[in-house]
């Protein structure tokens, strides 16, 4: 049983947007891990919560008729949510509900003005002149509302209330159309559109950004006319248990993205990488290799700006989890310089393509230790005089080596839980004095 728990597919339906499937890693340890991974995991391969395209998963029950009718007091923001198909029937169905109680209307006045029962009198004067039934009436009023005025049917004034009704039902037809013109104009003119021209990678990487890891995104606009004041933010969603007991199976935390050094701010002229720095700050803090490929969160990206053209603000949201993340990668630069035209160019073939990068497979809190007892024998090691002149300690001061003396393996000081850490493969790019510092530390192999 526990072999078939372990060759789980849970991703059967596969699509980018509508099924949007979390997976667990193929495990290739012990079962009980795959067990814990199971019991905690919050999407157990559900869809995310959040869609890649930004539409959310979230269903209400449980409401109430009298709470349904807020929806009604509330009724303009309630048609423009509406789906495109239920706006154009409520549209459509507006203007022939109101044609029929207008024909209706008149066919009462005929009926009482006893027009029905002079048909046949060619010295009678109708209501309305040539109705003879009520389809006439019904073509009448069409006519009378959109101010058509075929010529067929026309009022005669003769009749009391005639001309009455005639007021009443095109100023009703103005007001209607005005509404409803208005209505299809918001609904049309939505800035939540503005979103599908601004574009999130595929994937996120983690890797180590100025000795710190980092997890990255790139976001991009296809505009020329780019969102004014654009920030960013991010929220992390798991499962979380409270000190009293307390089951919160969607608990929301805070994560910061920066933008180069703009902190939350973003300036979207070409595509720019989003970073969130894993520090004792972020959620992300003591999760380890294992646990971020353990489908138990998700990762939520928000950004919002203001549309340059009318002013209005334009949220574009998306999210990632396990399936998404690159473990020991990072984005390439699609940023250069055109000389033939003299511009900046930004090639959006590069947009999702990647590149590896060494990273060392700990958590950000083992990273930070490791490099913490680093920083600290460094701190003791060297030291100013009170003349102030710089002066290495003997303990910096390497002796000659001898060639009979082999060199010597320096001694692994870190505890045992962290001397697994190793990146899967070495790069002949990176910096020599690096790698010698992970060789030293056992993080690079």
């Amino acid at each position: 049983m526990l072999k078939s728990l372990s060759n789980l597919q849970l991703n059967k339906k596969k699509s980018d947007d509508a099924e949007q499937l979390v997976e667990f890693p193929s495990s290739s340890g012990d079962d009980t891990s795959l067990i814990t991974k199971l019991r905690k995991g919050y999407q157990l391969g559900r869809p995310a919560l959040v869609k890649k395209t930004g539409k959310y998963r979230v269903t209400y029950k449980g409401l109430s008729h009298s709470e349904r009718r807020s929806f009604v007091l509330d009724l303009f923001q309630t048609l423009i949510d509406l789906k495109w198909r239920w706006a154009i029937l409520v549209f459509v169905l507006t203007f022939l509900v109101v044609y029929f109680i207008f024909a209706l209307i008149w066919f009462i006045l005929a009926k009482a003005h006893g027009d029905f029962d002079n048909l046949n009198n060619p010295n009678w004067i109708p209501c309305v002149e040539r109705a003879k039934t009520f389809a006439d009436l019904i073509l009448f009023s069409i006519e009378t509302q959109t101010t058509i005025g075929y010529g067929t049917f026309y009022p005669n004034t003769s009749c009391s209330g005639s001309v009455l009704l005639v007021f009443v039902q095109i100023t009703v037809g103005f007001l209607l159309e005005t509404l409803l013109v208005g209505f299809l104009l918001v609904k049309l003119s939505r800035p939540k559109h503005r979103r599908h021209t601004l574009m999130f990678s595929e994937k996120v990487c983690i890797c180590k950004e100025n000795g710190e890891l980092c997890l990255e995104l790139r976001v991009g606009d296809m505009r020329k006319s780019h969102l004014v004041d654009t920030s960013s933010f991010g929220i992390f969603v798991s499962e979380k248990v409270s000190k009293e007991g307390v089951v919160y199976p969607l608990y929301q935390q805070q994560m910061e993205f920066e933008a180069h050094e703009m902190q939350d701010r973003v300036f979207m002229m070409w595509p720019v990488i989003l970073r969130h720095k894993i520090n004792e700050h972020s959620p992300l803090y003591e999760l380890t290799f294992d646990q971020m490929l353990s489908n138990t969160f998700e990762i939520i990206i928000i950004l919002e700006g203001t549309i340059e053209a009318t002013g209005e603000i334009c949220q574009a949201r998306t999210s990632y989890s396990s399936r998404d993340i690159l473990w020991g990668s990072r984005f390439v630069n699609m940023v250069d310089f055109d000389n033939d035209n003299g511009q900046w160019r930004a090639n959006f073939e590069k947009f999702n393509v990647t590149v590896p990068t060494p990273t060392p497979k700990c958590s950000g809190k083992q990273l930070a230790e490791i490099y913490g007892i680093s920083g600290q024998s460094d701190a003791r090691g060297a030291g100013t005089d009170n003349s102030g002149v710089f002066r290495r300690s003997q303990s910096q001061i390497l002796p000659p080596m001898s060639a009979e003396e082999p060199p010597s393996k320096a001694s692994d000081r870190r505890p045992r839980s962290y001397r697994h850490s190793r990146a899967p493969l070495s790069f002949g790019g990176f910096h020599s004095q690096h790698l010698e510092m992970g060789r030293t530390l056992n993080v690079y192999k």
